[in-house]
């Protein structure tokens, strides 16, 4: 549905996207995470039609973002990370103001402005001005603005900055509740937790280029943590001496990281597994102060793709 192939794009000197590609299928929902200046919103403005890319791939349902422009609008809902708001406008005139810059008319244009209203619960909000309204229900007014025209694809670029969390909350569920009904969201954000909890996967982006895990993807899938061994946190005191020939005797260990006196171990099969492994590593002589299970999450794998990585320019 969306494919951006070695995309390129610079601003002067500056190059904000340096050759990145990503495929999203129809009905995914992907996160879009890197360090401030990665090139997320220079690349969701691109596929918004805001932007030429300068070299490089872009096209949305097969369209190409530099041909059929209006064919592209007609698809997406682009919520910007800036979005413009209308304050001496109340709801409704705001939401019939956007629904005639989308094109709609008669019965389809009523319909829609209804059905935004109703979507995003300000029923009773309605004649408000939306000066009036909080930080979280103006996010719930922009978010069926973008949805009046019913796109196919959603482009969100930091949708949940600033909310609270029962906003955030909810936001997540309507987002949850659009995909299930089919339409396709490239999502971006600094909330980690969020993205993990709705997204199918999330890409990695630094300097306008793929960035990687510790694994080497670029592309991590996130609803299939179930399948991957359980990792534990060991802290040894003293000696080292015999760890690897010990890790080494024990087929389903795997060292992933060991930083000072503190591992990293994945251990696959089931509590009893883990608990051999500790014996083994007791038996040879090490001194264990911790062996604690913690499972992996998406903060801790950005942490291991960008915490060393310098940072690129927006």
């Amino acid at each position: 549905m969306i494919d951006i192939e070695q995309v390129s794009k610079s601003y002067n000197s500056t190059r904000a996207l340096d050759g990145f590609t990503l495929h999203v299928a129809r009905g995914e929902l992907v996160g879009l995470v890197g360090p401030n200046g990665a090139g997320k919103t220079t690349l969701m403005k691109t596929l918004a039609t805001l932007l030429p890319p300068d070299s490089g791939k872009v096209a949305i349902a097969g369209t190409d973002v530099t041909g059929d422009q209006h064919a592209i609008r007609r698809l997406i809902g682009y919520l910007s990370d800036q979005p413009g708001l209308y304050q001496e406008m109340t709801v409704r005139e705001f939401l019939e103001f956007f629904a005639d810059a989308f094109h709609l008319r008669g019965q389809q244009r009523t319909t829609a402005i209804e059905r935004a209203i109703d979507r995003s619960g300000l029923e009773a909000q309605s004649a408000a001005y939306v000066e009036e309204l909080s930080f979280g229900m103006k996010q719930r007014l922009l978010l069926a603005k973008t949805l009046l025209h019913e796109p196919k694809v959603l482009l969100l670029d930091e949708p949940a900055t600033g909310l609270d969390p029962i906003a955030r909350i909810d936001l997540r569920e309507r987002l949850r509740a659009l995909n299930n009904d089919g339409v396709t969201i490239l999502i971006s954000s600094h909330i980690l937790s969020d993205l993990e909890d709705i997204c199918t996967q999330v890409a990695l982006i630094a300097g306008g280029r793929n960035a990687t895990d510790a694994e080497g993807r670029s592309v991590i899938p996130l609803r299939a943590k179930a399948a991957k061994a359980p990792q534990y946190e060991v802290d040894v005191l003293g000696d080292f001496s015999g760890l690897e020939a010990t890790l080494a005797s024990v087929t389903q260990v795997k060292l992933v990281q060991r930083e000072g006196r503190r591992l990293l171990l994945e251990i696959a099969g089931t509590e009893p597994d883990a608990a051999a492994v500790l014996r083994a590593l007791v038996s040879a002589g090490l001194n264990i102060v911790q062996f604690v299970r913690r499972d992996v999450g998406l903060e801790d794998e950005y942490r291991r793709a960008f915490s060393a990585r310098p940072r690129g320019q927006s």
